[in-house]
């Protein structure tokens, strides 16, 4: 699918800059990453690959080990994301009423245009299920125009555009995560065909590129709608070529796209080459290509990056640097995140496999996995800590905070590589916060951690112990620094309720329980309180502690 276009080079190279030349984050791109999900870390799984994976067959058991063998191995390798191919050409990864089964997932596959039963069971259901299992995006893939290699669906046809709309409803029926469109739209070699009257319009007789991109984006506006009316959450999204003017002469409008609402969700150009481009080895195609990307992001779209796995480790007189390094995706994960990117996909799923990416793969992951993992603990009624783990490597690490999970995130401190934690203070008491960390290593930024949250107030006493004696029981904890007292709750029962009995000042560590009924066991717990502003700010409760009275 992408090899072909990763020669087309020919047009437009957008200038020599430095691999030095990192931008930070724009304020826009780090709120939405801030507030966004996790980093997209996706494969393509195309349909050349289900013959090499082992999913090639009519037997469900043989189709499911395979196909969570191969989860598996992308799950080793940090990836969350599988873009499933289900309509290749004109057909069907799932039960349809409508398309043709796969040849590439079966060999019952019907030449009919309607074949109800070609499967003995559902491709696309088993993919969607063992994803989710696994805690991974399902994400399904088509080619929208493609019939063959040599004829594809007339896009000038509306005709065109609902056999498009068909299949997407179809597959909207499953519990997929998203539609994913591939960038073939006009690249038939011989012709186009309108179905309603088997015409077909000969590839030399190719409309003007203007007129193509109008064709095209009536189509994935329309698909946009159909998607986004499921109300399923689904996202919808387009892979085009990385050469941007190759994308507007064969009706990809990534212009419109990137520029106005009602299009797609996100997008993943295919920067398929090296920053050791050309016959001498000199050009930063990588990151030429990528700027021009951002820049062309005027509305702020979701924008991932596609990396040539399938070019790791092979020589290529033209990007030498696919053979010079072994770091080539692992220097592009770091320059794409840099730049504000959410993610990546790699071509192809094959390339998991096989013994000459090895290295590579094994370098990207590693540069995946530098993601922290943070925990947040209060450390008094107006400082929380926040803490999270050594990553090797970076240069240090940011902090930012905010009031909501979903809310505006802001840096609120920057530390050093040897720092792995950092005491908030000055917070408003009683108040929650949320927050986030990040590793950074020069100019370059890592993707964000998970929000951890915690409430500015007391910590919860600690060592509460009890001791009986005559119709007494005497409670105990270890003070709190900075309270203002302590309340003091009693139950007869393990998990009943607890009711305050008691509160007492800060400089008192204990309290004696009198008059209890002989041999009666009672339960304690407490917590300390903070009076600010005329109001306490309470700890959580300590853990229970119960004696029985003498």
């Amino acid at each position: 699918m992408k090899k072909r276009i990763a020669v087309m080079i020919t047009v437009c190279i957008f200038g020599i800059t430095s691999i030095l030349g990192i931008v930070p984050f724009h304020r826009a791109e780090e709120a939405r990453a801030l507030s966004g999900g996790q980093e997209v870390r996706a494969v393509w799984l195309s349909y050349v690959d289900f013959s090499s994976l082992g999913m090639k067959t009519n037997r469900e058991s043989t189709f499911r080990a395979k196909a969570s063998a191969f989860l598996n191995k992308a799950k080793s390798n940090q990836l969350n994301t599988v873009y499933f191919h289900v309509r290749a050409f004109d057909d069907a990864a799932w039960k349809s009423p409508t398309f043709k089964a796969m040849s590439s997932l079966t060999s019952k596959a019907s030449s009919k245009k309607k074949a109800k039963d070609t499967y003995s069971f559902d491709p696309l259901k088993i993919m969607v299920e063992l994803a989710h299992s696994k805690g991974m995006e399902l994400h399904a893939w088509m080619n929208p125009y493609r019939i063959s290699m040599d004829y594809y669906l007339d896009p000038a046809y509306e005709s065109s555009t609902k056999r498009i709309e068909t299949a997407v409803r179809e597959v909207m029926a499953y519990d997929v995560d998203g539609i994913h469109f591939d960038d073939y739209f006009y690249h038939a070699k011989k012709g186009y065909k309108n179905r309603d009257n088997d015409k077909i319009l000969k590839v030399s007789q190719d409309p003007s590129a203007s007129k193509k991109r109008s064709n095209v984006n009536q189509m994935v506006k329309s698909v946009y709608r159909t998607v986004k009316s499921s109300g399923s959450g689904a996202v919808f999204g387009i892979s085009p070529q990385g050469n941007i003017e190759n994308c507007r002469s064969a009706g990809a409008d990534v212009d419109k796209w990137l520029s106005s609402s009602g299009y797609i969700d996100y997008i993943i150009p295919q920067i398929y080459w090296t920053n050791q481009w050309g016959s001498r080895g000199k050009t930063t195609m990588y990151t030429d290509r990528l700027k021009a990307w951002k820049n062309l992001n005027k509305n702020g779209t979701d924008m991932y990056i596609g990396l040539a796995s399938y070019r790791i480790g092979i020589q290529y007189s033209d990007d030498p640097g696919w053979k010079k390094k072994s770091t080539n995706l692992a220097d592009q994960l770091n320059l794409l995140r840099s730049y504000g990117c959410g993610g990546y996909s790699l071509f192809s799923a094959k390339d998991l496999y096989r013994s000459g990416a090895k290295t590579e793969l094994s370098n990207l992951s590693k540069m995946a996995r530098r993601i922290p993992r943070i925990s947040t603990a209060r450390y008094n009624y107006k400082t929380i800590q926040v803490k999270w783990n050594k990553i090797s490597g970076v240069s240090g690490y940011q902090i930012y905070r905010a009031s909501s999970k979903n809310g505006s995130y802001k840096r609120v401190k920057t530390v050093g590589s040897g720092t792995t934690s950092f005491k908030n203070k000055g917070l408003t008491a009683g108040k929650t916060y949320y927050y986030k960390v990040r590793a950074y290593n020069g100019s370059a930024v890592y993707p964000f951690s998970s929000a951890s949250s915690e409430s500015a107030k007391p910590k919860a006493p600690s060592s509460v112990r009890t001791t009986a004696g005559k119709r007494k029981i005497t409670v105990r904890w270890k003070k709190v620094s900075g309270v203002s007292g302590y309340q003091v709750y009693r139950s007869a029962k393990k998990s009943g309720n607890y009711k305050r009995i008691k509160t007492v000042g800060h400089r008192t560590s204990k309290f004696i329980n009198k008059r209890l009924k002989r041999g009666k066991r009672y339960y304690y717990k407490v917590r300390a309180y903070k009076k600010v502003k005329g109001k306490k700010v309470y700890s959580s409760y300590s853990s229970r502690s119960g004696k029985r009275v003498k």
